[in-house]
Formats: C-alpha cells, sequence, structure tokens
C-alpha cells in the first residue's frame, strides 16, 4: 500500500512538472524575437517614460480605443516598475507579461479546483497552458495584459459572494477598481456585480457596501481629478458615445462581422495552423485580415459542443449532481459563466463600434474552464478516458508544432539588429527619422530609436506623439534615416503607393549606406544640400 501511495504521489509530481513545462514553453520559446512591440506600446513607453523622469505625473491612462474615453492610470503607474528594471528596454515588459501568464496558468487551476473540482482545475488548466493563442497575447504588454488576471479573480470573487461570503465584495471592490483602469471590455462584469450585490443586499451590512464603495472610489481618485480639472472630458465622450450615434468620425461594425470575430476567436483559441505568421496573427493591420487564420471549422465545433454541455449541464444538474455527486456550489459556478457568455453574446448584438479579438481577453480564462468541465463531463463516462486522453494529447502536440512552426514578420530580433546597424553607421550624428510602408511602420520605431540610437531631430511619429516630448529640436540634421518595412503582401496599389515614397526619398538624397534585416529595410541618407541651404 505504501508503495501504491510513492507511486502515485511520484506521476502526480511528474505530471505537475510536465505542465509546468509546458506552460514556461508557450510563454518563453523565442521570446527575445517575437515581442510585439508596436503604436500601443510606444505611446505607454512614453507615458511611463515621462513619469520616471519627472516630466510629467499623469492622472490618466491611455485612450480607449479610440472613444474618446481615458482609463485611468493604475496599469500605466504599475508599467514604470519593469521599464525601471529593465531600463526602458522592451525585453522587460514582455517578460513580465509572460510572468503574469504563468500566474494565471496556476489561477485557473486553483480557481478551477474551487469552484469544481480538482479534475477540471487540471484539465482546465492544461488547455489555458497549450493554447497557442492565449500565450500568444499573454507575450505581449500593454494595458490588456492583466485582463485575464482580473477578470478570472473577479470572476472567483464573485462567486463567493453568491455562496454568502459577503467580505469577498471588499477584495472584489479592488480587484475591479483596477481592472476598468486597464480595459473598458472588463465592463462586461458591472451587469453581472450589479445583479449579484442586489441579490445578496439582505446579507450585506451597511459597514461593508461602504467599505466597498469607498475603495473603489479612492481607486478612481486620479482620473475624478482628472474630470474636474479637464472639464468633464470622460463625461462628454461617454455623452457623445451614447447619444451621438450617427458621428461619421466614429468607425462602425455590422452585427455580422462581430459575431465572426467571435466565433473565429473560439476556434483560434484551440487551433492556430502550422507556419503561422504572428504578425498577420494579430489581426490589427485591417488589410491584411484576410490571410489570418479564423479559426478551424473542427476547433469551432468542439468549442461550440463544450459550450453546449455546459448549458446542458445547467438544464440537466439535479441528474447530473447525483451521478457525478456534484454539490450546489457547482451549480454556482456553472449559472456564472453561462452569465458571462450570455453577457458575450449581449455586447456582440449591441456594441456596433469595431471589435478585434483581444476584446475578448476577459474571457479566455473562462473559456479553458468551460472546456476543463467538458472534459471532466465526458470523463465521467465509461468510455470517456479514450476520447479525453486524445484530444488532450492531439491539442498540446498540435500546438506545440504550430509554435515551433511559426514566425513574426518586422520581427523585434529585425528592429533590434536595425538599431545596431544605424547606431554604428551614425557615429553620433544628429539625424530624422522616416518610414514607409503601411502599418508595419507603426512598428514603435521612434521610442526603439530614442531608447538605442538616441533621440531623433524629428520623426513620422511625431504628429503623434510630439506633445508626450519634451527634447523637441527645431535643427535640421544632415543625416536621415529612411526605414522601408513595406508588406508585399498588401495589395499592388498600397505597396505601388510606398514603393514611389520610398523613390521620392533616394532621388532627394544620398546615399551613405542601406542594409535589409529579415524584412526591414534600412537607408543612411545624407540630406541634400539645396534642403541645408534653406534650413539656414
Amino acid at each position: 500500500m505504501i508503495n501504491n501511495v510513492i507511486r502515485k504521489f511520484r506521476w502526480n509530481n511528474i505530471f505537475a512538472v510536465l505542465i509546468v513545462l509546458i506552460a514556461l514553453t508557450f510563454r518563453f520559446y523565442n521570446i527575445h524575437n517575437w515581442i510585439f512591440f508596436g503604436m500601443d506600446q510606444e505611446y505607454e513607453a512614453l507615458l511611463v517614460k515621462n513619469i520616471l523622469t519627472g516630466r510629467h505625473f499623469p492622472l490618466i491612462g491611455v485612450n480607449a480605443s479610440d472613444t474618446g474615453l481615458y482609463l485611468g492610470p493604475a496599469f500605466i503607474y504599475s508599467a514604470s516598475i519593469p521599464f525601471l528594471l529593465f531600463s526602458g528596454d522592451p525585453f522587460g515588459w514582455a517578460l513580465c507579461a509572460s510572468i503574469l501568464s504563468l500566474v494565471v496558468c496556476f489561477l485557473v487551476f486553483h480557481i478551477g479546483k474551487k469552484m469544481f473540482n480538482r479534475e477540471v482545475g487540471i484539465f482546465s488548466m492544461i488547455i489555458y497552458a497549450s493554447s497557442l493563442l492565449v500565450s500568444f497575447y499573454d507575450r505581449q504588454f500593454w494595458n490588456p495584459t492583466p485582463i485575464p488576471f482580473f477578470s478570472l479573480t473577479s470572476g472567483y470573487l464573485l462567486f463567493k459572494v453568491m455562496k454568502g461570503k459577503v467580505k469577498n465584495l471588499i477584495w472584489l471592490s479592488v480587484t475591479y477598481g483596477l481592472a476598468v483602469q486597464c480595459h473598458l471590455s472588463i465592463l462586461i462584469f458591472l451587469p453581472l456585480i450589479i445583479y449579484i450585490i442586489f441579490s445578496q443586499r439582505k446579507h450585506l451590512s451597511r459597514k461593508i457596501v461602504i467599505i466597498s464603495l469607498s475603495i473603489f472610489l479612492l481607486l478612481q481618485s486620479p482620473i475624478i481629478l482628472f474630470e474636474f480639472r479637464h472639464s468633464f472630458t470622460n463625461t462628454k465622450a461617454l455623452y457623445r458615445i451614447l447619444i451621438q450615434k450617427d458621428n461619421k468620425d466614429i468607425k462602425h461594425s455590422s452585427i455580422t462581422n462581430r459575431f465572426n470575430i467571435g466565433l473565429s476567436s473560439l476556434g483560434r483559441f484551440l487551433y492556430i495552423p502550422l507556419s503561422s505568421d504572428f504578425f498577420l496573427e494579430s489581426g490589427q493591420c485591417e488589410e491584411l485580415v484576410k490571410y489570418r487564420n479564423n479559426g478551424n471549422p473542427l476547433s469551432k465545433l468542439i468549442m461550440l459542443t463544450s459550450l453546449g454541455i455546459l448549458i446542458w449541464s445547467v438544464t440537466n444538474f439535479n441528474r447530473l449532481s447525483r451521478k457525478l455527486s456534484l454539490d450546489c456550489h457547482t451549480y454556482l459556478s456553472l449559472i456564472l459563466i453561462v452569465w458571462l457568455f450570455t453577457l458575450t453574446g449581449l455586447f456582440i448584438i449591441f456594441y456596433d463600434r469595431g471589435v478585434f479579438e483581444y476584446y475578448f481577453l476577459y474571457l479566455f480564462p473562462w473559456l479553458a474552464l468551460t472546456l476543463g468541465w467538458s472534459l471532466f463531463v465526458v470523463w465521467s463516462k465509461p468510455y470517456g478516458k479514450y476520447i479525453v486522453i486524445p484530444f488532450t494529447c492531439f491539442f498540446i502536440i498540435n500546438n506545440l508544432l504550430s509554435l515551433f512552426t511559426s514566425s513574426f514578420s518586422f520581427s523585434y530580433k529585425d528592429k533590434k539588429n536595425v538599431l545596431s546597424y544605424v547606431k554604428n553607421e551614425l557615429k553620433g550624428d544628429n539625424y530624422d527619422l522616416e518610414a514607409i510602408g503601411d502599418c508595419a511602420r507603426f512598428g514603435g520605431y521612434r521610442y526603439l530609436f530614442e531608447r538605442f540610437v538616441g533621440v531623433p531631430a524629428h520623426s513620422y511619429m511625431d504628429s503623434y506623439f510630439s506633445w508626450l516630448y519634451y527634447d523637441n529640436s527645431i535643427q535640421l540634421p544632415s543625416r536621415i534615416v529612411l526605414l522601408s518595412p513595406i508588406d508585399y503582401r498588401n495589395n499592388k496599389e498600397i505597396v505601388s503607393f510606398w514603393e514611389t515614397k520610398k523613390l521620392e526619398y533616394l532621388s532627394q538624397s544620398n546615399m551613405i549606406a542601406k542594409q535589409k534585416f529579415g524584412d526591414i529595410q534600412v537607408f543612411i541618407l545624407s540630406r541634400s544640400i539645396t534642403d541645408e541651404e534653406n534650413n539656414k
């Protein structure tokens, strides 16, 4: 008997180590080369740099998806820590994002265990740890990065309040008060929070309500102060969103488009093809979305089936509970997740603005828990293990193969090579930074050049970020650094336009040096004599 216990303990440890190794592999493999650093990250890096240099301490965070609404500053404040530790190198941000994702993996297991049972926790953690789509977003450090963490913790605390442990409302006010300062997608929980608080009102003391509300308002105090100091900017923006729906400047989307993005996210959660390009998979280049994987039909069917099992479990809980020895807390867990999916469906129906896949980051941990529950239900069948084990192994292996065979156009490695090359060529000379190309030119280059080469006198990003500079130059340097990250997968008209722009630059300047790193061409140009005389 002792030998059996030792053997079981040994196998449990080996299994746990394997899951951890899988999670580590998906989050740290090729991490230095596949750092996603674009315009949003550049914006946040400039905000953080100004905080740490003492130039500006903001009361707000970033603009929320061009709504005119500003988020609270909690994420920007917290981002200052890794920025400081790694001297502004984006690698530090990517490392912290991957570490946070590991924490979420363990939370998926812990919360799955507490809300359901140990088996559901294990299945859910395996799914979340091995999803290539999840790990792709988990490598990115920007304001939506903490959303899976806050979604899980907020949902779990809501579950405890539903159980009657109302003191957890205080902790919920902390997690949710921070979450709404990261991304507005977390507002999906708001109707649920209001309903559960209302349903538990008889058990809530005035003291708990006052403490919870005070904590939440205290966390929002910077943005409240900003409102009073800046003529209620957010309030006016919210009014425009709710009232002026016919504004021509607003990008609207059809319900069909939003539904397709939601369904695609379900499929991609399980499957991204081999030899994918993560630059395309980000889906943030509208012109290249047609090249992106939109989810395998089988993977979509599997996820929809798991949602069906979830709903079936709720409607047939009495029969299921007798068979699997489930308690009422499991029923509350299932109801909570069903509500979350219902609210997501309502969001897709009624939110008529543009929707991106990362808007559903809050849902990803709950997708893992849903699939984990479905696998547990199947596992409980007489021959269930013969379905669950092959499915799980195939899922892990397929995602690992996709990870090892995929690439990243305009990768961070290529960007770093460009930076090293330019620094060696300029030898400390002042320069202007220009870039041609479509969305690939918004690759965070202005900040990267400032950090690794030297502050450019002028750049093509000045129209976006000059309000964040405190070292503007009026000089016209003799050198121009021209980047050409043209994506030739674009249509011919777009490629032709940017090629013409490149020829204009090259014909008006003297070329000193040129080189190509991956998909990025770089030219070191000397400004023409005419330009220098005009500047004088």
